[in-house]
């Protein structure tokens, strides 16, 4: 019974070794391949999710151009209310002077014809040289010739004034069916944008519904866009300090040496004017006393009112600033990009979906066509180049007091230092190859008066 129980045990004994040994032969095998399978399934998790936020970001897009497109149809209809009911107002002028001058003209006509009927009567169908032989003396034909050609005046400026009224009235007529007609084209191309308007609805409605459910994920890519915005605020702030401070120690330099030349000048001129007075002195003794003491009363040669030194009239004059003609051209500037379509606009905007949340633009972000050219929208100076993250290459250019900013460029044709012209080339439009190859220009104006006062000024009222 030992011996069975011995044998057994080294059996079971056995077996478990054998299953230790297999498992740890199986683990060892399968771990390399397990480690494989793990990072594979991490790419492709990483790439759902990068590919979900591409997609997500894409119909934000289209979610920020349909609202924005959206809000000018709204300000085009509110604009064609406007005229219509402008127009409306002067055709029913209008039409109330036109009832005036056709009971006017029906009056004159009236009393025209009566006046006619009675003179016919009063001389019982006689003419007019029959009325006048028929006078009983010379006065009385004298006077009814004279009558009569009063009465001719009379009948001719009415015939004219009957003539005129009618003029105006026709004249008058015309212009009502011309407002009717540009009213009635006003009110079809109100019916057409209120079509277009409802066409963007439907769209926005259906981005709005395939974005539904993933309200967590729009929440951390809209943080992000808004973090990426406030640090090319905050780098565009820190330039422009820089910039301000620099100017402020050149200036201060260039007083400096405005004052150590003006006093070195004032030094030579009073080592001169004590040479010559000794070389005054000199020749006073050697002519003797009586010229000598001419020489001291003799005054020395003033200058004359408003005449420089020879050597301060040498001087170069200090660099001429940049030109501040900018502030003048507000309103007549032309866009960077063209064609161009504003998918954002300045300031605090309600997001498209979240209607508790609000959006701060700093300036105006333009859709324009795949890799379109950016144009300088004024004279200027290329003050800084740089590359923030989710901008690209961004493109600051002075102009005096101001500064304008172009941001999400592909490529670059200028260099920080160059002198740049109106219209001139700063560089292509990135084209964004995960959204469809579209472009946007993200654009900015800012007036910094100093380093202490800097605003961003709505790019849309500077630009036509």
């Amino acid at each position: 019974m030992k011996k069975l129980l011995l044998v057994i045990g080294f059996v079971l004994l056995c077996l478990v070794s054998l299953t230790e040994a297999g498992a740890k032969q199986r683990t060892s095998k399968n771990v390399r391949q397990q480690q494989k399978l793990t990072e594979q399934k991490i790419k492709q998790t990483d790439a759902q999710i990068k590919e979900n936020a591409r997609v997500m970001k894409s119909k934000l897009n289209d979610l920020n151009k349909l609202q924005a497109e959206s809000q000018t149809i709204n300000r085009n209809i509110v604009s064609l209310q406007a005229s219509i009911d402008s127009l409306e107002t002067v055709a029913q002028a209008a039409r109330d002077s036109v009832a005036v001058l056709d009971r006017r003209l029906t009056d004159l006509r009236d009393s025209y014809a009566d006046i006619l009927r009675n003179s016919r009567h009063s001389r019982m169908a006689m003419n007019n040289l029959a009325f006048i032989f028929s006078s009983e003396s010379f006065t009385q034909a004298f006077r009814r010739a004279n009558a009569l050609k009063q009465f001719t005046r009379w009948r001719e400026r009415k015939v004219n004034q009957i003539k005129s009224v009618k003029a105006r009235l026709d004249e008058r007529l015309r212009y009502v069916d011309t407002l009717t007609t540009q009213n009635r084209e006003l009110a079809m191309r109100m019916s057409m944008r209120h079509a277009e308007l409802r066409q963007r609805a439907s769209e926005t409605d259906k981005i709005v519904s395939s974005l539904k459910g993933k309200e967590a994920d729009l929440r951390k890519l809209l943080r992000e866009q808004q973090r990426q915005a406030t640090a090319l605020d905050r780098e565009l702030d820190k330039i422009i300090k820089e910039e301000q401070r620099k100017a402020l120690l050149e200036e201060q330099k260039r007083k400096k040496q405005e004052e150590e030349r003006r006093k070195a000048e004032e030094r030579r001129r009073a080592e001169e004017k004590r040479k010559a007075d000794e070389r005054q002195d000199d020749k006073g003794k050697a002519a003797g006393p009586s010229d000598s003491n001419a020489s001291k009363t003799r005054p020395a040669p003033a200058e004359k009112p408003g005449e420089k030194p020879a050597a301060e009239a040498k001087r170069p004059a200090p660099s001429p600033a940049l030109s501040t003609n900018f502030a003048a051209n507000k309103g007549r500037l032309s866009y960077p990009v063209n064609p161009h379509n504003i998918v954002r606009r300045f300031g605090r905007q309600q997001h498209p979906l979240h209607k508790n949340v609000m959006t701060d633009n700093a300036g105006i972000d333009m859709e324009t066509s795949s890799g379109a050219a950016v144009k300088c929208v004024f004279d200027g100076e290329v003050s800084a180049i740089f590359c923030p993250d989710g901008y690209n290459n961004v493109v600051l250019v002075r102009h005096g007091q101001y500064l304008t900013v172009y941001a999400n460029l592909g490529t670059l044709s200028v260099r920080t230092g160059d002198k740049v012209k109106t219209g001139q080339t700063l560089g292509t439009v990135y084209v964004d190859a995960g959204d469809n190859g579209r472009s946007i220009l993200h654009f900015e104006i800012r007036n910094a008066v100093n380093a202490k006062s800097v605003t961003k000024e709505n790019p849309e009222v500077w630009l036509r």
